[in-house]
C-alpha cells in the first residue's frame, strides 16, 4: 500500500470518525426539534412516532402567552441582561487587556496570573454573598442584579481572549502612531480596536453565550420581574407532569438564537481563537 493511499485511508477514518460524533452530540437536538412540532400526545409514545404531521401549536402557545408562562418577554429579558453584561465585560476587558499586554508595570505577571486563576472559580460560591447584597441593596429582581454578575465572571475570558490578541499587534504600528501624536488612550479606538476586530467579536461572542445560557444567578436573584428564559423552562415541568411539546418549543426558542448567531460569526470566532496560535 502506497504512502497517498495510507494518507487517504487514513483522512477517510477521520472524516467518518467526526461526523459519527457530530451526529451522536446532534441527536439531543433533533429530538428537541420533532418533539417541538409533534401534535399534541405523540411526545410521549413508546417506541417514538416519527411520521406525524407538523404542527406550530406548542411555539403559538409558548411566544403568545397562552401557557402558563409567557415565554416572550423572558426572552426579551434574557437578551438585555446578556447584551448589557456583555458590553460591559468587553469594554473593560479591552482596557485591562491593553494594559496587561502593553503598559509595564510591577506584578503584571502576576496580576495577569491571578485574573486567569479567576476563570477556575466556581459561581456557585458566590451565589450567596451576591444574594445577601443584592437584598441589601434593594436589587433583587433587577437589571443590575444579574448584569453586574454576568459581567464580573465573563470579565477573566474577555480579558485573556483579548490580551494574547493585542500582544500579536505589531509594537511599531503603536509607536508611529505615538511620533504622530496619538496619545495612548487614542491608540485603542485607532489602532487596537480594527486590528483586534476578530478577537473582540470572539470575546463578545462567548460573554453572549455565557450570559444568555446562564440559570443559577438568574433563579436565585429573579422572581418576575425580569426573570430570564432559562428560569422560565424549569415552570413546564409541575407535579401533574411536564408539558413536553411546550417546553421543547421554548428550548428551542431558546437554541435558535445562539446556533444562528454562531453560524453567521463562526469566522471571526474562528480567527480570533486561533489569532496568535502560531507565530
Amino acid at each position: 500500500m502506497s504512502v497517498r493511499t495510507r494518507r487517504r485511508l487514513g483522512h477517510a477514518a477521520t472524516r467518518v470518525v467526526l461526523w459519527a460524533t457530530v451526529a451522536v452530540v446532534l441527536i439531543p437536538l433533533v429530538w428537541m426539534v420533532t418533539t417541538s412540532v409533534k401534535p399534541e400526545g405523540y411526545a410521549q409514545t413508546i417506541p417514538p412516532t416519527w411520521v406525524f404531521r407538523p404542527t406550530l401549536d406548542h411555539y403559538r402557545t409558548v411566544l403568545s402567552g397562552e401557557s402558563a408562562t409567557a415565554f416572550g418577554p423572558l426572552l426579551l429579558h434574557s437578551a438585555i441582561v446578556s447584551v448589557s453584561a456583555t458590553i460591559i465585560a468587553v469594554t473593560f476587558g479591552l482596557l485591562a487587556a491593553y494594559a496587561l499586554a502593553r503598559i509595564p508595570f510591577h506584578g503584571k505577571r502576576t496580576l495577569a496570573m491571578w485574573i486567569l486563576s479567576t476563570i477556575m472559580f466556581p459561581p456557585v460560591v458566590a451565589v450567596i454573598p451576591v444574594f445577601i447584597m443584592a437584598g441589601r441593596w434593594g436589587l433583587m429582581d433587577t437589571y443590575p442584579a444579574l448584569i453586574i454578575p454576568y459581567a464580573a465572571f465573563n470579565l477573566p475570558i474577555v480579558i485573556w481572549t483579548l490580551r494574547s490578541n493585542i500582544r500579536q499587534i505589531p509594537q511599531e504600528i503603536e509607536d508611529a502612531a505615538f511620533i504622530d501624536g496619538v496619545s495612548r488612550l487614542g491608540i485603542i479606538p485607532r489602532i487596537v480596536l480594527p486590528l483586534a476586530a476578530p478577537g473582540i467579536a470572539t470575546a463578545a461572542i462567548l460573554s453572549m453565550l455565557l450570559s444568555w445560557n446562564e440559570f443559577l444567578f438568574a433563579v436565585t436573584l429573579t422572581r418576575s420581574e425580569v426573570k430570564t428564559a432559562p428560569v422560565g423552562i424549569n415552570e413546564f415541568t409541575g407535579m401533574f407532569g411536564t408539558q413536553w411539546g411546550a417546553l421543547t418549543a421554548a428550548a428551542t426558542t431558546i437554541v435558535a438564537p445562539v446556533i444562528v448567531m454562531a453560524l453567521m460569526l463562526r469566522r471571526h470566532l474562528i480567527e480570533g481563537l486561533t489569532l496568535g496560535a502560531v507565530k
